[in-house]
Order: C-alpha cells, then sequence, then structure tokens
C-alpha cells in the first residue's frame, strides 16, 4: 500500500501546481461568466418578417419547479406560441438542468405547455437569429445585448432588481442593463413609470392575472375561521420584508388581540412565539387556494414591485394587507386593500383593524373581487403580443434608431 502513495507524492512533485484562485478572484470570475460576451455580428432576418408568424426568443436563467418569475414567463410565451409565433428558450449557465429535453419536460410537467426548442448555453454568444430577443432578467440582459441577429431587442421586466443587491458591483452592474437599447415590458405601472421617466426606455405595462382556474371562491358555502391570519414568511427574499410581519404579530400578541398564523412561502422551523401559528412551507397552488378561502385576513409584503399573491388571495376573497408604499398604491386602487404603514406597529395597527371588523373585511372582499375580475392571462399576453409586433415592425420600417 506504501508504493502507490509513494508515486502519487513523486508525481504530484513532478507536476507544476495551479495556483489556486482566492474567493476574491473566483467571485469575478463568476461575474465575468454572467456578463462577458463577445458580439455575435451578423444582421437581423428583415426581408421575411411576418408579423402573424414572430421568431421569439427568450434567454432565461436556469430554473427549478415553483419560480414564480419563470412561471410568469413560460405562460406568457405558451400564449404567445398558441398565437401562432415560433417561440424559443435560450437557457444561461444551466446548473440543475443539464439537457435540452430535461428542460422541456420541467416546463411542461411543472409550468405551461410548450412546444418549442429549448437551447443551453454557457461561455459563449448564442448563435440565434429572429425578429424579437427578449431578456428576463440582470445577467440574460449581457448575452442579448451581445447578439446582433434579431430586428427588435426587449426586457421583460418583472422587478427592479438594483434594490436587490447593496450598493455596490452587482447593483451597479444591474442597474446598467436599464441603458441598454431593450424595449422593457413591465409587470405593472409601477415598473414602466420607472424604466421610461428614470432611464428614459421606451416601456409599456402589462398587469400579473390570478389564475381563476386555481384561485377563485368555492363552489359551496366558504366557512373562515375567525381571527386567522395566511401571511407569505419567504423571509430568504429580502424584499418580502417578512421580519416586519412578524414583529407586528408580537405587538398584536401584547396588545391582547387573540389570533393563528399560517406562515407560508418557506419554512421557518420551531418558533418560539406565544401565539398559535402553523408552519406550512410551500404550498401547491390548490393549497394556497384553500387556505385564502378559509383565513380571515392575508398579509403578504414587497418593498419593490408588487406581489401577485395579493391578486390570488383577492380571487379567492381574501381581504389583503401590504405595505403603503408607492409600488402598492401606484398598481392597487385604495378600496382594494389595506395599506399598513412599514413599521411594526403600523403594520399591527392594520390587523387589528380588520381583525375585529367584519364589516370592513367584508366590504374590502367585495370590492377586491370586483377588482381583480378584469385580469386575464390571455389578455396580459395579448398585450405583450401586440407591443413586440409594433416594435418589430417599427425597426423593421426603419423607424427607431
Amino acid at each position: 500500500m506504501k508504493a502507490p502513495r509513494i508515486a502519487r507524492k513523486f508525481w504530484r512533485w513532478l507536476t507544476p501546481s495551479r495556483p489556486r484562485k482566492t474567493p476574491f478572484e473566483n467571485r469575478v470570475d463568476h461575474l465575468k461568466t454572467y456578463t462577458f460576451y463577445e458580439p455575435s455580428g451578423g444582421r437581423p432576418p428583415i426581408d421575411s418578417m411576418d408579423p402573424k408568424r414572430l421568431r421569439i426568443t427568450w434567454v432565461i436563467p436556469d430554473f427549478v419547479p415553483g419560480a414564480g418569475g419563470h412561471m410568469t414567463i413560460f405562460r406568457i410565451a405558451s400564449y404567445l406560441e398558441q398565437f401562432g409565433h415560433s417561440v424559443e428558450f435560450l437557457v444561461q449557465n444551466p446548473e440543475v438542468n443539464k439537457t435540452e429535453a430535461e428542460l422541456r419536460e420541467m416546463i411542461n410537467t411543472h409550468f405551461q405547455p410548450f412546444a418549442g426548442n429549448v437551447r443551453l448555453f454557457r461561455g459563449f454568444t448564442p448563435d440565434a437569429t429572429g425578429d424579437a430577443l427578449i431578456a428576463t432578467d440582470r445577467f440574460t440582459c449581457y448575452p442579448v445585448n451581445a447578439m446582433g441577429r434579431f430586428t427588435r431587442k426587449f426586457y421583460f421586466v418583472q422587478d427592479f432588481e438594483p434594490a436587490f443587491y447593496p450598493a455596490g458591483t452587482e447593483a451597479l452592474l444591474t442597474e446598467e442593463t436599464y441603458n441598454f437599447d431593450f424595449d422593457c415590458l413591465c409587470a405593472g405601472d409601477w415598473l414602466h413609470k420607472k424604466m421610461s421617466e428614470d432611464f428614459g426606455r421606451w416601456s409599456m405595462s402589462w398587469p400579473l392575472a390570478p389564475d381563476t382556474t386555481i384561485y377563485s371562491l368555492a363552489s359551496g358555502p366558504i366557512t373562515r375561521q375567525p381571527a386567522r391570519i395566511a401571511l407569505y414568511a419567504r423571509y430568504v427574499t429580502p424584499r418580502r420584508a417578512v421580519e416586519l410581519a412578524f414583529m407586528a404579530l408580537e405587538i398584536l400578541h401584547r396588545r391582547g388581540v387573540h389570533f393563528e398564523v399560517d406562515f407560508f412561502g418557506w419554512k421557518l422551523g420551531e418558533l418560539k412565539v406565544p401565539f398559535a401559528y402553523r408552519d406550512r412551507g410551500i404550498l401547491t397552488g390548490g393549497e394556497l387556494a384553500e387556505l385564502y378561502r378559509e383565513a380571515t385576513i392575508g398579509v403578504v409584503f414587497s418593498a419593490t414591485n408588487h406581489s401577485l399573491v395579493n391578486k390570488e388571495m383577492m380571487a379567492c376573497g381574501l381581504p389583503v394587507i401590504d405595505l403603503d408604499l408607492d409600488t402598492v398604491r401606484s398598481i392597487f386602487p385604495q378600496d382594494v386593500m389595506a395599506f399598513a404603514k412599514p413599521t411594526p406597529e403600523g403594520i399591527a395597527d392594520s390587523m387589528e383593524q380588520l381583525l375585529s371588523n367584519p364589516q370592513e373585511c367584508e366590504r374590502l372582499r367585495k370590492c377586491a373581487l370586483s377588482y381583480v375580475q378584469d385580469f386575464d392571462w390571455e389578455k396580459s399576453a395579448r398585450m405583450v403580443e401586440l407591443a413586440i409586433a409594433e416594435r418589430v415592425k417599427l425597426a423593421v420600417e426603419g423607424g427607431i434608431h
């Protein structure tokens, strides 16, 4: 047993060792793999553009089942495919999924029906051409910016991503993507206003919509349990401000208010708290709808763009509390939800007011149900389709410089 060990040591001595990179160097290399792309060159196929069958390519990050942002992307893309357009996905730097077959199966099994091509790329600028090229997050913007053989480029903006990072390299790299020559397809008016006014981009907005095949009133009578709070507790996403809600619950308990909480969205573990709770973790759509139909009030926050969870709760007849911020006020009318001051005391005040006032809960429930009736995913997809078609047509005609 000693001889092989001695031989290994001998060969290691003869072979020049490669210096290991420091954690800092590895961090720089990681950022480079997402932001350094050589320009592809080439020209778009303008002469063969057909507005009824646009060639649309989406560049997306890798994903796993349950990804909310990806669900929205796949939902809109699936509708575009149904409308007659040719759609494909390019997946940047895949880590979870290793083959195109795996990705296509995952999209169809866990997200939405899709028949188009799915391709992977890492370390090179993809070889692709078409009418519309769509970036979907900060890092996908960099290969999209380098790909030259598309008539028009777009950014499918679902949130203000620079706010996800402390001031520094990542925030700066992220904000710079809003200066690329992309047209912005924004999830809501707050992002639309930000892209157009703060960054001078051509921009439009389309609304997030609840999936009414899942989120709706029950066919029979609803039995709402008294003083039951459904609270979106994805604390690993800082913009959800879950800590504020948690501190508000402690204040509410000290005030002598009786309640119980269903935490959902992420497992919290065993909590040392004086109030009753259930740690529900990540639930399916059907399980969420059942919770929303049983709870007294729903609490979901976002410090950046608003959450779709709001509308899903409303579609199930659940009164909602969100933060009194411009990101929320710019989307939701005054009479469809309770707007809480973004402090523990302010949130506790809103919770206490609704828990002690069934008439106000009923008023919010009716107003919110009426409000969400106007939203539909096919309508949102048609809005996106129209924007893409008009901007591609304008580019073909030379109206965009």
